[in-house]
């Protein structure tokens, strides 16, 4: 009798032993979905952090663009604290058109003809329509050589890359560019002056703004855009 309670015993252990190593294998995987559950929420939760910095620092250079085309400073007042200055502008350089004469457009096209597909440079460009930065690839193929073409944050209005708080902004991953359009001509002529704002007759012209920023994960981008007219006819009404 003796020896067959050795062997029950036995047989008893080893069954507690497959069980035991059974449940360590379970608890083994759900540790691991655990971990990739909350590592798969953390790369999520980075990502949307990355997108909404990089939104954000978007939406800070379609602020300092309208500022530099109203030739005053991130604080309002003019940029020209030289008379030899145009807006934000300094002497020799691209610069925003004053008013309705060619003259202005004619010194610019000049100017702007040195820098990408000759019709960008320092964030000021002179499309032959609204189109035409798309059919050049300009945000494809040609990206980089736009980002040489653009602007920065603060490049002409003096605000602090470093006082807004966005790394993105001092980091050399935010541009923006600035179309001109006489509103006319283009707008009129493509079949959405409706929709367009109305630019008084002495300033005819209508920019548009795209600011472009890379976040910090190589899949971040963000391409805002935004039509301002800063002076509006209903404005002189």
């Amino acid at each position: 009798m003796k020896p067959r309670r050795r062997a029950h015993t036995s047989s008893q252990c080893g069954i507690a032993l497959v069980v035991v190593m059974v449940m360590l294998l379970l608890t083994t995987l759900v540790l691991l979905a655990s971990n990739r559950v909350g590592w798969l929420n953390e790369k999520l939760v980075g990502s949307e952090s990355d997108h909404e910095r990089a939104f954000a620092a978007a939406e800070a250079l379609i602020r300092d663009a309208e500022m530099d085309i109203s030739g005053r400073q991130f604080d309002g007042q003019p940029c020209a604290g030289n008379a030899t200055f145009t807006g934000c502008r300094a002497p020799n350089t691209v610069y925003f058109p004053l008013g309705k004469g060619d003259d202005d457009l004619d010194i610019i096209t000049s100017r702007v003809a040195s820098g990408f597909s000759k019709i960008c440079k320092q964030g000021i460009c002179l499309p032959d329509s609204t189109d035409t930065l798309q059919k050049a690839g300009a945000w494809t193929t040609q990206l980089a050589n736009m980002q040489a073409a653009g602007a920065t944050y603060g490049q002409f209005t003096g605000a602090n890359p470093r006082a807004a708080g966005n790394p993105l902004l001092t980091a050399g991953q935010a541009w923006y560019w600035v179309e001109v359009f006489r509103h006319p001509e283009i707008f009129t002529n493509e079949g959405t002056a409706a929709s367009m704002p109305l630019p008084v007759g002495d300033h005819p012209f209508v920019y548009r703004i795209t600011a472009y920023v890379q976040g910090r994960k190589p899949g971040t981008q963000v391409r805002l855009r935004s039509v301002f007219v800063p002076y509006l006819e209903r404005d002189f009404d």
